[in-house]
């Protein structure tokens, strides 16, 4: 079993398969928005004692599941993170884990190897949006040929626009003059007659609120209508009683997913596209298949080592340390206290002799 550790800018998650990304597969995904714990551009040291703890829970699973190597990668949430070196140091050191740095072009080329599938299909183009990024790559073009990367995401731009947790039409109306202004700005081509495939998780999370809301039954052939994807955007920024399906079927993105929708809706209008498909596999299966090839070089990270605790201060924090020890298999040394001075010194020569008496347990 191999598994890949992925720290993207709105959780932290993991894919544990065979080595050619083969069934059985477990999926692990942890949320934790990094945006949100960062301070001057600066990933705050509350944000890397969470990062740390989502790594270790992923780290306790691959020992259970018996993985024999683990790749850990970190994608557009720490390239946009001014102390990101200072931040894979703490989390070697508290976890032992090592990250390895993707551009924004590999990411992209992780979505591709992963996406193979798709070629035969008309013009197929993969766009994944993430928190602060977004990919598209031509899979009609060989190797990394096709590549195009856009740096706002959906979390970036919700951040940017939006007040509350959902946008209104006002905020709505700034959010789409942006994409626009940035996609006229960027040097992709035209895509018209192609097919979109939607790569990642916000993209899957997208297709669970559309398949619900138009009552799709579960298949393996996951595709998406423009102009019903349209009109649920729509009841998303206008209906009142909308937190109930973003809730059912988002819980850990409805403070960014409105946005993510009408984000998608904008790139399907501005690129032409004719048909839409969902995939199920991303970032992690491409950078594991690229990993075990040889073709791009991951460093391998240990998932169960022996964590350093930092000093105990309180009660609640030796509790703690007891637990981490006896996971570790190394129960927490007693050790006697010695006697007040004046104590010892009543104390007769030949009791002070005797061996001191086991302390009742």
């Amino acid at each position: 079993m191999y598994a890949v550790i992925d720290i993207s800018s709105t959780s932290v998650s993991m894919l544990v398969c065979g080595k050619d990304g083969a069934h059985p597969a477990y999926k692990y995904r942890e949320s934790l928005s990094a945006l949100s714990f960062t301070e001057g551009g600066k990933l705050t040291e509350h944000g890397v004692e969470k990062l740390c703890d989502k790594i270790s829970i992923f780290q306790d699973q691959c020992k259970k599941l018996g993985v024999e190597k683990l790749y850990v990668v970190s994608t557009a949430a720490m390239r946009f993170i001014d102390n990101a070196e200072e931040v894979f140091k703490a989390i070697r050191a508290k976890t032992g884990a090592v990250v390895n740095q993707i551009d924004g072009e590999t990411e992209a080329y992780c979505d591709l190897v992963a996406n193979e599938k798709f070629r035969s299909m008309e013009k197929p183009v993969i766009i994944d949006i993430g928190g602060a990024s977004i990919e598209m790559c031509d899979l009609s073009k060989g190797g990394k040929e096709g590549i195009y990367c856009l740096n706002f995401g959906a979390l970036t731009l919700q951040r940017k626009f939006v007040k509350s947790v959902y946008p209104d039409r006002e905020e709505c109306s700034k959010i789409k003059k942006f994409i626009k202004k940035s996609l006229a700005k960027a040097d992709v081509p035209p895509f018209d007659g192609g097919t979109a495939v939607l790569v990642g998780a916000t993209t899957r999370s997208v297709y669970e609120i559309y398949r619900d809301y138009y009552d799709i039954e579960v298949s393996e052939n996951m595709t998406i209508e423009l102009e019903k994807l349209k009109k649920l955007a729509k009841k998303l920024i206008e209906a009142p009683d909308r937190s109930h399906l973003l809730i059912k079927n988002a819980p850990e993105k409805i403070y960014f997913i409105v946005v993510a929708l009408i984000t998608l809706v904008q790139l399907l209008k501005k690129f032409g596209f004719t048909s839409i498909a969902v995939s199920d596999a991303g970032v992690k299966e491409g950078y594991l298949k690229l990993a075990l090839s040889g073709e791009v070089k991951a460093e391998i990270s240990p998932f169960f080592p022996e964590r350093p605790v930092k000093e105990i201060k309180s009660a609640e924090e030796l509790v703690e340390h007891i637990k981490l020890r006896q996971k570790a298999g190394k129960a927490p040394v007693k050790k006697r206290e010695d006697k007040p001075a004046a104590e010892k010194s009543e104390e007769k020569p030949a009791e002070a002799a005797k061996p001191a008496e086991k302390p009742a347990e």
